[in-house]
């Protein structure tokens, strides 16, 4: 809602920013019996982008979903639930990984940041516009067409660095009060076991 507020700010949709799961490929022919990473939706933490490159398998054993090639400076979208915000941001990405076709891999044409998009993907608005595409079954989820419509506000390059920065700062913030609330947790079940 706070979105739709921003004056003189363009809308486009998605897929005339960011290219969609520019490549796929298969393991085997990729990494032929060389383990690999593959970034599956239980490898991003929900609601938060914290990712983690624990899932090393070997390319015949991947299952048929570990198909989306992937680069730093993508950005992850979960189209399984997205309401469960499983996104993600990559950077640091070892020299060989993959990432599930249940993410659609969106790519930043020169016009938008990355960032700005990964972020942006957490906002009331976009989560109500992929809610509004989800299907109604067991298994609600978006497809490519969904993610490329999506509406998205696309001010100049220096206010997205600046939404960026103000985001990532916020999101510092918060990661510090989540410390110190385990650190008090702690001392609470410390005191605790020694009464």
């Amino acid at each position: 809602q706070a979105l739709r507020k921003l004056e003189g700010v363009e809308w486009v949709e998605l897929g005339e920013v960011c290219e969609i799961n520019r490549k796929t490929a298969e393991p085997t022919k990729l990494f032929g019996e060389t383990d690999f990473v593959y970034i599956d939706i239980s490898s991003v933490e929900n609601g938060t982008g914290n990712l983690n490159y624990e899932n090393i398998i070997l390319p015949s054993k991947a299952p048929s979903r570990a198909r989306r090639i992937i680069q730093n400076g993508d950005v992850l979208l979960s189209t399984v639930r997205p309401n469960l915000k499983a996104f993600a941001y990559l950077e640091n990405l070892p020299s060989k990984a993959l990432a599930s076709t249940g993410f659609a891999v969106l790519t930043a044409k020169e016009n938008v940041l990355a960032k700005f998009v990964f972020h942006l993907l957490f906002t009331d608005d976009l989560q109500n516009q992929m809610a509004g595409r989800m299907g109604k079954g067991s298994y609600p989820s978006i497809n490519q067409d969904d993610v490329e419509q999506l509406s998205i506000p696309l001010p100049s390059l220096n206010i997205q660095k600046k939404l960026v920065a103000e985001a990532e700062k916020e999101q510092q913030i918060i990661n510090a009060n989540k410390q110190l609330i385990k650190i008090m947790e702690q001392k609470i079940s410390d005191v605790l076991s020694e009464i």
